[in-house]
């Protein structure tokens, strides 16, 4: 489905999100060190889902407080949100095992296929115009963060 000009910024996000949950699902498959998965898991993190979600949460979503949007979607959205945060949390604490990796991997494809089917299509039939372009202009779009650029290719 094409996504409105000004929530693109985020879906080309989410195409980086399911590319690393296809390279952490080969290195899960290879049966690689889960210690380097947990560390490029914590990179992807830091450097790319950590804003994708404060964008969602200070941008897109007060948006939609200002509209009929249904407000169980954005509930389901923080909440995942919240346990995938749980994951990182985790990692950070020095837990990482085949099991946490596959099962963070798992909710953040099915999270970005929630955004992606059902949460941007909804948003984008309740906001006008004007607020899709005001949400448009927050929205950075600098050097997006490749998770393929990771230095260590445990997915070869």
């Amino acid at each position: 489905m094409k996504r409105h000009q000004q929530l693109q910024p985020l879906s080309r996000q989410h195409h980086n999100g399911l590319l690393a949950v296809l390279l952490l699902h080969k290195g899960i498959n290879k049966a690689d060190n889960t210690n380097v998965m947990a560390a490029f898991i914590l990179d992807f993190w830091q450097y790319d889902l950590k804003a994708h979600f404060e964008s969602e949460e200070t941008i897109l979503i007060p948006a939609l407080k200002e509209t009929a949007f249904d407000e169980t979607l954005t509930r389901r959205l923080l909440n995942e949100h919240f346990a995938l945060r749980s994951y990182i949390n985790s990692l950070e604490t020095g837990y990482a095992n085949k099991e946490t990796i596959s099962d963070f991997a798992d909710l953040l494809e099915e999270h970005i296929r929630f955004e992606e089917r059902t949460y941007f299509p909804e948003a984008e039939m309740v906001l006008s115009e004007e607020a899709l372009i005001t949400i448009g202009d927050q929205l950075h779009e600098d050097d997006e963060p490749n998770c393929m650029n990771y230095p260590i290719k445990f997915w070869k």
